[in-house]
């Protein structure tokens, strides 16, 4: 299948060394996996109608069968988008407080594209979000995962770090220096790993904590990994994550969650393969208790477990089926829209 991608270039093109959030490794697992796959390189801050004629062009030009559209703005999933020749399968990875985002996923569908979310715990969210509103129920075509575990199963590490966190340098969702914060007055050993941002606001979030020792900028995806492997714990510090790659590269590593959690639930829980494997926390002192409470971890089970519930042909079956689906959903709809 032939597949056009666009790819949002705020944080730069297409890098197969660098990863700079979860959205853009999830495209670069798409052209990992399939064989045709058309990158369209979007400027957000180019006019909607600009962008979305590009996508919609580079699609038909190419004979694409699918657009698969990862960013839920105007230039990527709007309304603009809505007359493409070619089924788009919109996935929403994140959590968009804005009304808009329900009527942008309720349009795709009545023009019989289709929408997908990453998690259970991501499409209640949605449901209740709508419900407040008095808006109709979000109806999706199914759940993807975010992302997988492949080749071979890497070796324990001996353990340099009590936990650890990576995670964009921003203020506002990801918040990565909450764990140097929250842990200020203990004696753990904490690494963190972020990037070097470039926004004003994320500088200025730079600046404020950039007093704190052990932190990484702009790691290549080894090194991450690398240093993750050597960690007791994993401080997913964004409450709001909708999957959580990283938390899944972490159990991939052997080593526990922690989920920073504002009502003893998150979306990270879901990828764990026993209870045991993860602890929420909601401040500075339950998250001492609970590295502390990992001690003991049988950290192979953990990894053990991930590896068989996350493997990669199991993702890129049920990713191959979607796309399928999102095909034929299409072309019949169209089709008896069309009388044919």
């Amino acid at each position: 299948m032939r597949i056009a991608l666009p790819y949002n270039t705020q944080f730069g093109e297409y890098n197969t060394d660098k990863m700079v959030g979860g959205i853009e490794k999830f495209c670069h697992q798409i052209n990992d996996t399939f064989d045709d796959v058309h990158f369209v390189y979007i400027d957000n801050n180019n006019s909607i109608k600009d962008n979305t004629t590009k996508i919609k062009k580079h699609a038909k030009d190419i004979n694409a069968d699918v657009i698969i559209s990862n960013w839920h703005q105007g230039s990527f999933s709007g309304s603009k988008m809505l007359d493409s020749e070619v089924p788009i399968m919109f996935v929403n990875h994140g959590h968009h407080g804005l009304g808009s985002i329900l009527g942008l996923m309720k349009r795709l569908i009545d023009k019989n594209h289709s929408c997908y979310m990453v998690s259970n715990s991501q499409h209640q969210w949605y449901r209740a979000m709508a419900k407040r509103l008095k808006c109709d129920d979000v109806i999706i075509d199914g759940l993807i995962n975010s992302s997988y575990v492949r080749g071979d199963k890497p070796k324990l590490s001996d353990i340099k770090y009590d936990c650890c966190t990576i995670g964009r340098c921003d203020p506002v969702e990801k918040k990565p220096f909450l764990l140097k914060s929250w842990l200020e007055k203990t004696n753990f050993k904490t690494i963190l790993m972020t990037n070097t941002p470039t926004a004003e606001k994320e500088l200025k979030y730079l600046k404020k904590n950039s007093h704190w020792k052990d932190v990484l900028f702009d790691l290549k995806h080894e090194d991450v990994m690398k240093t993750l492997s050597k960690s007791k714990t994993y401080f997913s510090t964004c409450p709001m994550e909708t999957w959580g790659i990283t938390a899944l590269e972490a159990l991939s590593h052997g080593v526990p969650l922690i989920l920073n959690s504002k009502n003893n639930s998150h979306a990270s829980s879901e990828l764990c393969g026993n209870e045991t494997h993860y602890k929420f926390v909601s401040g500075d002192k339950q998250l001492t208790l609970a590295i502390d409470s990992f001690d003991n971890i049988d950290r192979k089970e953990i990894q053990d477990m991930t590896w068989e519930n996350h493997g990669y042909e199991k993702w890129k079956r049920n990713m191959t089926n979607l796309i399928d689906k999102t095909i034929e959903k299409f072309k019949t709809k169209r089709g008896n829209v069309n009388g044919k």
